[in-house]
C-alpha cells in the first residue's frame, strides 16, 4: 500500500514534469554540461543502452541484471476510455481514488492503476485508465525478483498487440538505483555549476577590472616618464638658446682683446681683462696718458659705457699711470647684452 501511495505522488509529479518548459531548460542544460565534459567521463555519466521489451510470461532468455520492460497481454489489464469533466482535470488521480469503484468492480485498494489524460474538449476531458489486481502484480514482481532482471516499466498491448505506453509499474526495483543516483549527481552538479555562475563572473570581473587597473599604471607611468623626458629636452633646449644668445650677445676674448689692441694706444699695456657673464667687462693696465683713455676705448665696435673705477693712480716702477675701467660688452650686431634682474 505504501509503494502504490509513493507511486501515486510520483505520477502526479510526473504529469506536471512532462512537457513542462522547466523540464525542457534541465535537458538542454544537462546536454551541453555533457557535452563540455571529457570523453571518458561523459561515457561514464551517460546512461546504457535502453531497456528490453520482452512480453509476459518472462522468457528464459532473460538474464539476472537485464533491464526489461514487460508488456502484459490486454486480457490481464482493464483498460477503459473514459470522458470526465473539465474540473476533474486539475487532478485525475485525487478525482480517480474516488471514483474508481464507478468504473471498475474494484476499489482502489484491491487494483493499483494508471490514468493518463488523452485530451480536452469543450466540456470534458478525455483520459485512459488501466487497473491490474494488486495480488497478480505482486506476483509478477516478485518473480522478477526472483530471476534477477530490473524492471523498467510495465507497458499494456492493445488489441492488435501494439504498446499503449502506458507504464504500470508501480515503483522502481532497487537494482535499478544508479540511473536515480545519475539523476541526482546529474541534478547536483548542475545546482553547482549553477551557484558557480555569479561567481565566476565576479572572478572574471574582478581580473578584468585588475588587468585594466595595472595597464592604466602603466599608461600612467609611460605619460609620467614622457612628460618628464619633454621638460628636460625643453629645458635643453632652452638652456641651448640661451647660451646661444649670449654667444650672439657677448664677444670673445680673443676679440675683445683685438678691439682694444687697435682702439688703444701703443704706450698702453692691459694688466687684466675680465668678463662676467652679464657681459661686464672689467679692464687694468698702465699708460702713459691714461685720462684719454675713455675717449680711445669709445671707438671699440664691442664696448660701450666705458668709465673709470676709482682714480688714475702714478706707477713709480713703469713710470705711467695705473687705471681700472669697466665697459659694457656689445655683441657682434653692436647691441650690448641684455641683462635680468630679479
Amino acid at each position: 500500500m505504501r509503494a502504490v501511495s509513493l507511486w501515486l505522488w510520483q505520477q502526479r509529479l510526473k504529469g506536471l514534469w512532462q512537457g513542462s518548459a522547466v523540464q525542457g531548460f534541465c535537458r538542454a542544460w544537462g546536454q551541453e554540461l555533457l557535452a563540455s565534459l571529457p570523453a571518458a567521463l561523459r561515457r561514464g555519466l551517460q546512461p546504457g543502452r535502453a531497456p528490453r521489451r520482452c512480453p509476459w510470461p518472462l522468457p528464459a532468455e532473460a538474464l539476472p541484471g537485464e533491464r526489461l520492460v514487460l508488456e502484459l497481454p490486454a486480457d490481464r489489464v482493464l483498460v477503459q476510455r473514459l470522458g470526465l469533466p473539465l474540473a476533474a482535470a486539475r487532478d485525475l488521480h485525487r478525482v480517480m481514488d474516488f471514483e474508481l469503484d464507478r468504473f471498475t468492480p474494484f476499489s482502489a485498494g484491491q487494483v493499483h492503476y494508471v490514468v493518463r489524460r488523452e485530451g480536452i474538449d469543450s466540456d470534458q476531458v478525455g483520459v485512459t485508465l488501466a487497473v491490474l489486481r494488486r495480488e497478480w502484480l505482486q506476483q509478477c514482481l516478485d518473480e522478477c525478483h526472483a530471476r534477477g532482471v530490473v524492471l523498467a516499466g510495465i507497458d499494456v498491448l492493445d488489441a492488435r498487440g501494439q504498446p499503449m505506453g502506458l507504464d504500470l509499474l508501480p515503483h522502481a526495483p532497487a537494482a535499478s538505483g544508479g540511473g536515480q543516483r545519475l539523476a541526482w549527481g546529474l541534478a547536483l552538479l548542475c545546482l553547482t555549476l549553477l551557484a558557480a555562475v555569479p561567481w565566476q563572473w565576479r572572478h572574471n570581473r574582478e581580473t578584468a577590472l585588475a588587468a585594466m587597473t595595472q595597464e592604466v599604471q602603466g599608461l600612467r607611468t609611460q605619460a609620467e616618464a614622457v612628460a618628464a623626458l619633454r621638460k628636460r629636452l625643453d629645458e635643453a633646449q632652452g638652456a641651448a638658446q640661451f647660451l646661444a644668445r649670449r654667444r650672439l650677445a657677448q664677444p670673445g676674448r680673443a676679440l675683445l682683446l683685438s678691439e682694444l689692441s687697435r682702439c688703444l694706444p701703443t704706450d698702453t699695456w692691459l694688466q687684466t681683462l675680465e668678463i662676467n657673464g652679464e657681459g661686464q667687462v672689467d679692464i687694468a693696465g698702465f699708460s702713459s696718458h691714461a685720462s684719454g683713455l675713455i675717449a680711445q676705448v669709445k671707438g671699440c665696435n664691442h664696448l660701450a659705457d666705458a668709465q673709470y673705477q676709482g682714480v688714475i693712480q702714478p706707477d713709480e716702477a713703469s713710470g705711467r699711470e695705473r687705471f681700472y675701467m669697466r665697459a659694457r660688452a656689445r655683441g657682434e650686431g653692436g647691441d650690448a647684452p641684455r641683462t635680468d634682474t630679479p
